[in-house]
């Protein structure tokens, strides 16, 4: 995470829920942006070295697969679920055991919620000594039951250190959960977003903004709900074209792997590619 933005330049603690990696065509390229910038940082590298495991397959019909592609804590577009039941089929028919009925997570918007406040203080962070108490002012004034985004906000910037760690424990047990999910599945496959991509929209504030999902208005921040599933549990994950919408718009499918387990998730990528499609040049380049 050295020198990663967000954060000041000279800025040497890394950032809880800080995730960095990056952008390539296909998975044989993130293997070697992989070799390139993983490892310890110069105070660690003293003593510590990165030695991630291989994958835990060595053939797409040999992996274990759990398909998370929905959740009614997270209602996906129609759209999206179409094109991700049809690569759980030809995962199937590639000789891959997939189940698609098991869930890794109880209570999806428990884990938002959660998330939120554990990132809410890291965004404060970055806020001047005024901005922090007029959000001091805020959450002390805010009805117990105002459930509104800002008054949510106020008490999540300024959480005091023994609630955070009342939830750092939460989820370091969140983490196990997943730790025993990976036990019968090598890698899980869920969305990243509820919805396709989105027109661009900087006319109102972001609070104020809605996605459509199913012709249903939704909030702004459910664009989040899925990548913080994954975030809090400090899991790698790889982001695998696997279609398009019958807009034309590209699909992503999130390709979870265990912790520490990025080999696993990259070569997942590279064998799903087979079987639905891969990399396509954008058309104009």
């Amino acid at each position: 995470m050295r020198g990663h933005i967000p954060g000041s330049p000279g800025t040497l603690a890394d950032a809880d829920l800080g995730v960095a990696g990056p952008l390539a065509r296909d998975a044989g390229d993130l293997e070697t942006a992989l070799e390139v910038l993983a490892g310890p940082d110069e105070a660690h590298a003293v003593a510590w070295k990165l030695a991630l495991p291989s994958p835990r397959r060595g053939a797409l019909r040999d992996y274990r697969v759990l398909a998370w592609l929905d959740d009614p804590d997270a209602t996906i577009d129609g759209e999206l679920r179409e094109v991700f039941e049809s690569v759980a089929d030809r995962l199937r028919r590639a000789g891959a055991e997939v189940d698609d009925r098991a869930r890794p997570v109880a209570d999806l918007r428990e884990v938002q919620r959660n998330y939120q406040q554990l990132m809410w203080p890291i965004v404060a962070g970055g806020l001047s000594d005024e901005q922090f108490a007029g959000y001091v002012r805020t959450a002390e004034s805010a009805a117990p039951d105002d459930s509104s985004r800002d008054a949510l906000f106020a008490r999540g910037a300024t959480l005091r250190h023994r609630d955070w760690l009342r939830l750092d424990e939460w989820r370091a047990r969140y983490r196990a959960r997943w730790a025993e999910i990976f036990r019968d599945f090598d890698v899980v496959l869920c969305p990243i977003m509820p919805t396709a991509a989105l027109p661009h929209n900087h006319g109102e504030p972001a609070a104020a903004r809605r996605i459509v999902v199913n012709g249903e208005p939704r909030a702004y921040w459910d664009q989040l709900i899925w990548a913080a599933a994954i975030t809090t549990a400090y899991l790698p994950a790889t982001v695998a074209p696997v279609g398009r919408t019958r807009r034309g718009l590209p699909v992503g499918l999130q390709i979870v792997a265990p912790y520490l387990g990025d080999r696993t998730s990259i070569d997942f990528a590279r064998r799903l590619a087979d079987v639905a499609g891969g990399f396509e040049t954008p058309p104009g380049f």
